[in-house]
C-alpha cells in the first residue's frame, strides 16, 4: 500500500520570495483590454505601468498604483494629483 509522501520528502517551496510583484499580471487582470505587447515593455516598473494605464482611464496615477499594489512613495502619502 502506498503511503503519502513524508513531510521531509515533499517539495519545498522556494524560500526566496519574488523580488518584485508582477504588475503586468495585475494590470491585465484589472484592465483586460490593455495591449500586452506595450505592457510587457514596462512590466516591472509600476510608475510606467500606471502611466500607460492612465491614458485609458480617468483614474489618477496614484490610484492606479494603489490598485496595482505598488508601495507608496514616502513623500507622497495621501497626495492625489491628476
Amino acid at each position: 500500500m502506498d503511503s503519502p509522501t513524508p513531510a521531509h520528502r515533499a517539495k519545498a517551496r522556494d524560500p526566496r520570495p519574488e523580488s518584485r510583484p508582477d504588475y503586468y499580471s495585475r494590470a491585465l487582470a484589472l484592465w483586460p483590454r490593455l495591449e500586452p505587447a506595450r505592457l510587457s515593455r514596462v512590466r516591472r516598473d509600476p510608475r510606467r505601468v500606471a502611466a500607460l494605464i492612465s491614458h485609458r482611464t480617468i483614474l489618477s496615477r496614484e490610484l492606479i498604483l494603489a490598485l496595482l499594489g505598488a508601495p507608496q512613495e514616502a513623500g507622497k502619502k495621501g497626495v492625489a494629483r491628476n
